[in-house]
């Protein structure tokens, strides 16, 4: 198998069997009404079944086919995603950016620093409390980690001089083997709603946190390594990833950036050198597949369920959901926080009491009306290339409204408003392609009502966020 080695920018080169027809057909809108004393008692947490098995014991495992970890990743090595369709202020800005080594990385760690977190530092399963994070160092097994393939297009935005991917030690780096100079790893404790049902406590199962890289323009980029290994998030599962997966990951969240579309980003991808036993088709029949660990970069990795989980905790954690947002607020979204009252924006909420929004007068206001506008914004974009994401739980949606967690996901071959890609959705077809914007209109009043909780904004401000989204 060989990674594409650079993606264009023109959307029909890369996804030329999407019908131009897979634009729109949205069902009808249902009302979603907002209910303020959704979290005045603790919900009911049902069970969620998580199929990942374990994996196998130590020792070099063996394929069915006689194939090794280094030959299936042979064909790999030296991919890269160069950045010749990608023109960032021209060569005048090129040449004044200086490009850093591993080592000179403007670090930052503004989420362990402003916000609580865990005293505990062990990766045992367990409910987090009162506490937005945990750190944890990555642990996932390695032996003789490879760089298969990587994003120049990414490392310039981090200010990462390409030849770094070229130092013999850059995988270990990568595969958290050996810690990154200036990393503070940690994994996030967040909740959700998993088709339709609160789930309790979820948190960064295998996704560990090296920390923020600041540029030159001020962007904040935050690195996260998936499938480091076991955190108190991981519940029964074993907190490590598999190449088909990270490849799929890889791939399309590179592959979305450059079709215009808001993701996450991809940095590089390493070989761990092990295998992972893994169920693909929850069929009762594991295989050992070539275990490996995207770096993922993004703004933020905040998501809806980061603030679900503390307010659902009741009187106690609701002040960590105003601290939360305040930080999300000052470092994402800093023309809310410089926002005043010459600007106006007052909108009628089209009651019959004729009430009117001020957003100037509530930043938290302005705040969740921008992001149901930016989730709004995303989920059109996908309608409009056929993308269909195929777990839209409240844990797997970013307040920045960009496209994350890359499991299950498909685009549509041919027009078909019942696809959905992933088979734990087939019975109900909940986040089927058609029903994506509804869903992302249901898990924005969730959000609104988690903020309503913890008495940031009122009733007729939820309704005008929901208001926003369509």
């Amino acid at each position: 198998m060989l990674l594409l080695p650079h993606f264009s920018t023109k959307p029909h080169l890369l996804f030329s069997s999407l019908s131009s027809s897979s634009s729109s057909l949205r069902p009808r809108l249902p009302k979603f009404p907002f209910y303020p004393a959704y979290f005045t008692k603790s919900p009911s947490c049902p069970s969620i079944a998580c199929h990942v098995s374990t994996t196998g014991g130590g020792g070099a495992a063996q394929m069915e086919s006689s194939a090794s970890v280094d030959s299936v990743t042979h064909d790999l090595k030296n991919q890269r995603l160069d950045t010749e369709t990608e023109t960032d202020g021209g060569d005048e800005s090129k040449m004044t950016k200086k490009l850093k080594a591993l080592e000179d990385l403007n670090w930052d760690h503004s989420f362990v620093r402003e916000l609580p977190g865990d005293p505990r530092t062990d990766s045992i399963p367990r409910e987090v409390l009162h506490a937005c994070y945990t750190k944890v160092s990555p642990s996932a097994e390695v032996e003789n980690p490879q760089l298969v393939a990587w994003s120049e297009s990414v490392a310039d935005s981090l200010e990462l001089d390409p030849k770094e991917f070229e130092r013999p030690d850059f995988p270990l780096f990568f595969s958290g083997a050996t810690p990154l100079a200036g990393a503070v790893p940690y994994a996030q404790c967040y909740g959700g709603h998993q088709f339709g049902m609160w789930a309790g406590q979820l948190g960064d199962g295998r996704a560990i946190t090296l920390g923020e890289i600041l540029n030159l323009k001020s962007e904040r980029w935050e690195l996260q390594l998936k499938g480091a290994g076991k955190t108190p998030y991981s519940r029964f599962a074993d907190g490590l990833a598999v190449l088909r997966s990270s490849i799929r990951e890889f791939l399309c969240s590179e592959a979305m950036h450059f079709l215009g579309i808001p993701t996450t980003r991809a940095l590089c991808l390493v070989t761990t050198g092990k295998f992972v036993t893994r169920d693909m088709f929850y069929d009762g029949n594991p295989k050992e597949e070539p275990g490996a660990i995207v770096c993922r970069v993004a703004q933020s990795f905040l998501r809806f369920g980061s603030y679900q989980i503390h307010a659902s905790r009741g009187q106690e954690d609701l002040d960590i959901v105003r601290t939360l947002a305040d930080y999300a607020i000052r470092h994402h979204f800093r023309h809310i926080e410089n926002m005043n009252k010459s600007e106006s924006l007052s909108f009628s909420t089209g009651d019959e009491d004729h009430s009117v929004v001020d957003l100037t007068s509530n930043k938290y206001a302005a705040w969740a009306v921008e992001v149901a506008e930016r989730t709004a914004s995303l989920v059109a974009q996908w309608q409009g290339v056929g993308f269909t994401h195929g777990v839209l739980n409240t844990d797997n949606m970013s307040i920045l409204g960009l496209t994350i967690d890359y499991g299950p996901f498909g685009f549509l071959d041919a027009f078909d408003p019942s696809f959905t890609p992933n088979t734990t959705d087939l019975p109900g077809r909940r986040y089927c392609f058609a029903n994506q914007p509804d869903i992302g209109l249901w898990n924005i009043a969730q959000f609104s009502t988690t903020l309503a909780a913890a008495k940031l904004i009122d009733d007729k401000e939820a309704n005008y966020v929901m208001e926003r989204f369509v």
